[in-house]
C-alpha cells in the first residue's frame, strides 16, 4: 500500500504541493508567534537574572519596581544590618528615550545601580559603567562603544554594550550610576526605586516590604499579558487552520479514490490496509508540512526586533505536533473508506 499512496500522491502532486504550501506557512507562523510568546516571557527571567539579588526591598503596598513609580530611600544601612542580609544595592528604574541614535528620539528603558554592589553586569564588549556621563547599552539598541547619545538632555558615553536585557516588548535597556540616574529622574535627591539584596533579611524597617524575584518578575510581566494572550490564542486558532487544511486534502482524497478502494476491497484487501493508506498519506503531507514550516520559521525570525529563537526542542515539538494533527485530520476520511460498498468497482462510471 505504500507504492500505491505514493503513486496516488505523484497523481495529485499539484493538489499535494498547493496544500503542502499553505500548510507550512500556517504552521510556520504559528511557531514564530509561539517563538514570540516565549520570547516576552523570556526576557522578562533574563532582566530579573540580570540584578542578582536574592530579595527585592521596595515601598509598602506598592505592586512591585518596575510598574509603580513610588521610590524610597536610597539608604541601605537599616536593611543591611538585618539579620540575613549580606550586601545591599539601590537601583533606580525607569523609562525614558535618548537622543542621537538614528531617530529623534528611541524608547528605552533605564536601570541606574550603584557599581561594585549586588549588580553585576556582563558586557560583550567594553565595561560596565562607573562615573557619572557613562552608560552600557544592550545590542538591540545598535550603537557601539565610543558613541555618544543624549538621555534627557545628559550627555552619555557609551562605555560598554550587554546582550539580552530587554523588556516591556523588547525596548533595549540603557545603564547608568545611580547617581546619575537620580538626577534624572529624582532631581538629584538620594532615592531608589528598590533595594536589591544578597541574602534573605528576616525582617525590614516599617514602610518597606520584600519580593521574592519571582514575584518581581510576575510584577514585570503582568503589562503583558494581555499580549501574551492574545499571541497565545492565535497560535492555538492557526493549528485549528492546519488541521482544517490537512483534513481537506485528506477528505477529497478520499472522495477521489472511493472507486479504487472499492477495487482493493473487491481482490481482497482488507478495510485496515486501506484506512493506514489513507493515514499514511496525511501523516507524510503533514511531516513535510513540519519540516518545511521549520525551515521558513528559521527565515522569519530574523524579521523580528525582539530576540526570540526556535531551540531543537521546538523544532521536534513543531514536527511531532504536526504530524498528530495530520493524522489527526486524515481520520475525517476514515469513516467513508469503512463504509464502501466492494460492489462499486463493478459499477457503470
Amino acid at each position: 500500500m505504500m507504492l500505491v499512496t505514493l503513486r496516488d500522491m505523484q497523481w495529485r502532486a499539484r493538489r499535494i504541493v498547493i496544500g503542502l504550501a499553505a500548510t507550512s506557512l500556517v504552521l510556520a507562523i504559528a511557531a514564530v508567534l509561539g517563538a514570540l510568546h516565549d520570547g516576552f516571557l523570556d526576557e522578562t527571567d533574563r532582566t530579573i537574572g540580570f540584578f542578582g539579588g536574592d530579595t527585592w526591598v521596595v515601598p509598602a503596598g506598592v505592586s512591585g519596581p518596575f510598574t509603580s513609580n513610588s521610590p524610597m530611600a536610597a539608604d541601605t544601612a537599616s536593611v543591611r544590618q538585618e539579620n540575613g542580609s549580606q550586601e545591599v544595592t539601590p537601583v533606580a528604574i525607569f523609562r525614558h528615550s535618548v537622543e542621537g541614535v538614528g531617530q529623534a528620539y528611541t524608547d528605552v528603558n533605564v536601570i541606574a545601580y550603584a557599581p561594585n554592589g549586588v549588580v553585576v553586569p556582563r558586557v560583550v564588549t567594553g565595561r560596565a559603567p562607573q562615573n557619572m556621563g557613562e552608560a552600557a547599552v544592550d545590542v538591540q539598541l545598535g550603537v557601539d562603544v565610543g558613541h555618544v547619545m543624549t538621555l534627557a538632555g545628559r550627555r552619555l558615553d557609551v562605555v560598554g554594550t550587554v546582550r539580552g536585557l530587554t523588556y516591556n516588548g523588547g525596548t533595549p535597556t540603557v545603564l547608568i550610576t545611580l547617581r546619575e540616574g537620580q538626577q534624572i529622574a529624582y532631581d538629584g535627591r538620594d532615592l531608589a526605586s528598590a533595594l536589591v539584596v544578597r541574602g534573605i533579611p528576616r525582617s525590614v524597617p516599617p514602610g518597606l516590604a520584600t519580593m521574592a524575584p519571582t514575584e518581581v518578575r510576575d510584577d514585570l510581566r503582568r503589562p503583558l499579558s494581555v499580549a501574551t494572550t492574545a499571541l497565545g490564542l492565535i497560535a492555538a486558532m492557526l493549528w485549528v487552520v492546519t488541521a482544517a487544511i490537512v483534513g481537506m486534502l485528506a477528505f477529497l482524497s478520499g472522495l477521489d479514490r472511493h472507486r479504487d478502494f472499492a477495487v482493493f476491497k473487491a481482490h481482497g484487501v482488507t478495510t485496515r490496509r486501506l484506512v493506514a493508506s489513507l493515514l499514511l498519506e496525511g501523516g507524510f503531507v503533514s511531516l513535510l508540512a513540519g519540516g518545511l514550516a521549520l525551515l521558513l520559521a528559521h527565515l522569519l525570525l530574523p524579521l523580528f526586533p525582539l530576540e526570540i529563537e526556535l531551540s531543537a526542542g521546538d523544532g521536534l515539538r513543531l514536527v511531532g505536533l504536526s504530524l498528530l494533527v495530520g493524522l489527526a485530520a486524515s481520520t475525517l476520511s476514515v469513516r467513508g473508506v469503512v463504509r464502501i460498498d466492494p460492489a462499486l468497482a463493478f459499477a457503470d462510471r
